[in-house]
């Protein structure tokens, strides 16, 4: 049978192919532009099995969901009347769909002293979230790690528990891409969280009061570890310092940042005790220290 040429008439079908991506990637461009209003569902979403684990009508029930929600904040508020004309459904139904969607982790749905219900899409993959205390604080202190704490331990429900708390470091660098002193370095606590499913929030203070402080090693070479003068539960929190190209506040490095907690969330003190350690401090005192240091060893192989 003849095929109609809806496509072209190309029989190698070169020209349609290009034609097809040339088409989609427009398209996309297109709806950017105009700020169309997305729900995105990461490719984790088939990675994890919720794909193919999940019962149909959740499965619709979520992309539903996804369409009708805020798209800064994954908020909706669809009654349950509402989705139930919707999919011309019995409003036991959409119960049932809402009850799988909640024990897989994807939405939490409350009324929260409000006339109507709230549903919440709830992130199914690892991220790091910006954090600030309760209080605005004067100075870098363990008042402040403890407001910190307190926060996220308030919010275990949405994050999950606390199971890490890490101290974060590198250098700025100057214009050669050389560690500089004089340039802003990155000084941040890292409290990790894991909910029951597994999912890791790093939560993220970066340390602006502490900008004349550093470590007293100016390379490093991959990972040194210093002792924080901040404390979790007793024992001084571990302090790990990376190579100043790493960059880890830049957007483009959060990909880094994200493999980063997921290796610091199984670490142990042995694992870390194999890197190189360093002192923390002020800058003008921990890099004189480390001078003086190295100054004493030359003039101790020169006797030799």
């Amino acid at each position: 049978m003849a095929r109609i040429p809806i496509l072209g008439t190309n029989s190698d079908g070169l020209d349609e192919i290009e034609a097809l991506k040339s088409y989609y990637n427009q398209w996309r461009q297109n709806n950017t532009n105009m700020k169309e209003p997305f729900f995105g569902v990461l490719r984790a979403f088939k990675d994890k099995e919720l794909l193919k684990d999940l019962d149909e009508g959740a499965l619709r029930l979520y992309l539903y969901l996804g369409f009708v929600s805020n798209n800064e904040t994954g908020t909706s508020w669809h009654s349950i009347q509402t989705i139930a004309n919707y999919f011309g459904k019995q409003t036991r139904t959409i119960d049932f769909w809402i009850q799988k969607l909640g024990e897989a982790g994807l939405i939490y749905r409350t009324r929260h002293n409000k006339k109507s219900a709230t549903t919440f899409l709830i992130p199914f993959t690892d991220s790091i979230i910006n954090v600030q205390p309760a209080k605005k604080r004067e100075f870098d202190d363990q008042e402040l790690l403890d407001d910190l704490l307190e926060s996220r331990e308030q919010l275990a429900a949405v994050y999950g528990e606390i199971i890490k708390v890490y101290h974060i470091f590198h250098w700025g660098l100057d214009q050669k891409k050389n560690p500089d002193i004089d340039s802003s370095t990155t000084n941040f606590l890292f409290i990790i969280t894991k909910r029951a499913d597994g999912v890791l929030v790093g939560h993220r203070h970066h340390l602006r009061k502490s900008v004349n402080y550093a470590i007293s090693q100016l390379y490093v070479d991959d990972v040194v570890i210093f002792e924080s003068p901040f404390v979790y539960k007793d024992h001084p929190v571990s302090g790990i310092a990376v190579n100043h190209m790493q960059r880890l506040r830049q957007k483009d490095r959060t990909e880094t940042l994200i493999n980063m907690m997921r290796d610091l969330a199984v670490a142990d003190a042995e694992i870390l005790l194999q890197h190189p350690t360093a002192i923390y401090g002020s800058i003008d005192e921990v890099l004189e220290a480390e001078d003086d240091g190295e100054e004493a060893e030359t003039d101790k192989g020169g006797e030799d």
